[in-house]
């Protein structure tokens, strides 16, 4: 195969039947464990999409077992129970307290939460990479997790504080760290993006949902002043009457925001793979916008199919207990609550089929390695991995397939 191909240099075999059941086998068997069998189910899934994804006529290979993920998981809950036990002892101490005092705790407990997740992201990304395997070869991660957690949560605040506009230096920096840590046997990775170039598209962004609340704010101001009179005043009743009189057609112009973020999206990933080096090997990639847009909208239609469908049989059971009589309070609720958890459970699947998979068979298709020969030069690394699974990423549900 020839080196500097466009879309001949990975692509994604794997076919959406065979995974389907396979995810519907792991739903069914994690309900029956109470949740225990998903370890081991995120463990074939994973296989299943290592396995079909092909660089150079290679497959990759995952290594990881779900008795690591389960390990992991059980670790991780040691670590977080006192601090989810510390955070509601606070809580019932301060609850007679007063109000600034539960709004810092809230903000304190958030931040604390941020961090740990940050730690989380980068535990994950170190396991994954040390259970996968190319032509024999391991990926692995160095680096510290507090490391980068502390990049995380500066950039993090930084973001915040600049109401968004950081998030291109908070990105970079964050996959900077990640990739210059990271390594293919013995082959070092690089990254070295443009956070200038990116903020002049991801201003677009933040722009689109400042104008959209401003224009709200401008044609609503002298309601808003109302609202806030008799909020002052504990007039809390009245303001409905102002509320229905209030021009609310500019927030849907915040969906351009939610757009232009796929768009961003994009385009940031992009950049970054064309910025990303494995060793001497560079690689490119020509995502398009339009097919994310698409995927996007698919996935959007087979979950509002899915609700309506089960909505729909709700309605019509719950329309032949009231006409026979038979409806009582229990199983009302049991109406509504069981399509409800339906959605919730098969929303994981849908994503995976309609949303995830595309999208990473759209992105081997477009991807292009340079100088791929480098990489039979590769030897295997004898840097040591981690026996336990993703554990804080686990408990905090962070991370996909």
């Amino acid at each position: 195969m020839a080196d500097g191909i466009p879309g001949r240099s990975s692509r994604f075999e794997g076919r959406r039947g065979p995974l389907a059941g396979l995810l519907l086998r792991n739903l069914l068997f994690s309900i029956l464990t109470l949740g225990i069998y998903r370890f081991w189910g995120r463990t074939h899934v994973r296989r299943f999409v290592w396995r079909h994804t092909v660089l150079l006529d290679d497959a990759l290979e995952y290594l990881g077992t779900g008795g690591e993920l389960f390990i992991g998981f059980l670790i991780a809950v040691a670590v977080l129970l006192p601090v989810f036990a510390a955070y509601s002892l606070l809580q019932f101490l301060f609850a007679d307290g007063p109000g600034y005092a539960l709004l810092a705790l809230e903000i304190l407990y958030y931040l604390v939460l941020f961090f740990l997740i940050q730690i989380a992201i980068h535990r994950m990304r170190r396991y994954r990479l040390t259970r996968t395997a190319w032509r024999g070869v391991r990926f692995g991660l160095g680096g510290s997790s507090l490391a980068y957690a502390r990049i995380a949560f500066g950039y993090g605040l930084l973001t915040a504080a600049t109401l968004g506009l950081a998030y291109p230096w908070m990105r970079s920096a964050t996959l900077r760290y990640f990739a210059q840590h990271a390594y293919f046997g013995t082959a070092g990775l690089g990254l070295a993006p443009n956070p200038v170039w990116l903020l002049r598209r991801w201003a677009a962004v933040p722009g689109s949902f400042a104008g959209a609340l401003g224009l709200f704010a401008i044609l609503n101001f002298e309601s808003l002043e109302t609202i806030a009179f008799f909020i002052d005043q504990e007039l809390y009743e009245t303001t409905d009457i102002v509320l229905a009189s209030m021009t609310y057609w500019p927030l849907f112009l915040l969906l351009t925001s939610f757009f232009l973020w796929i768009w961003y999206r994009a385009v940031e990933f992009r950049h970054m793979v064309g910025c990303l080096t494995v060793g001497d090997t560079n690689l490119s990639s020509a995502v398009r916008s339009q097919f994310v847009f698409g995927r996007f909208f698919v996935f959007s239609l087979v979950m509002f199919a899915l609700g309506a469908l089960l909505g729909t049989v709700a309605f019509l059971i719950a329309f032949v207990s009231v006409s026979t009589g038979e409806i009582e309070g229990v199983i009302a609720v049991m109406i509504v609550f069981v399509p409800a958890l339906l959605v919730l459970l098969f929303s994981g699947i849908v994503r995976i089929l309609f949303l995830d998979i595309p999208l990473l068979k759209h992105a081997c298709e477009t991807l292009d390695i340079l100088n791929a020969g480098a990489l039979e030069e590769v030897v295997q690394s004898s840097a040591a991995v981690p026996s336990y699974g993703e554990g804080t990423a686990e408990a905090l549900d962070v991370g996909g397939f």
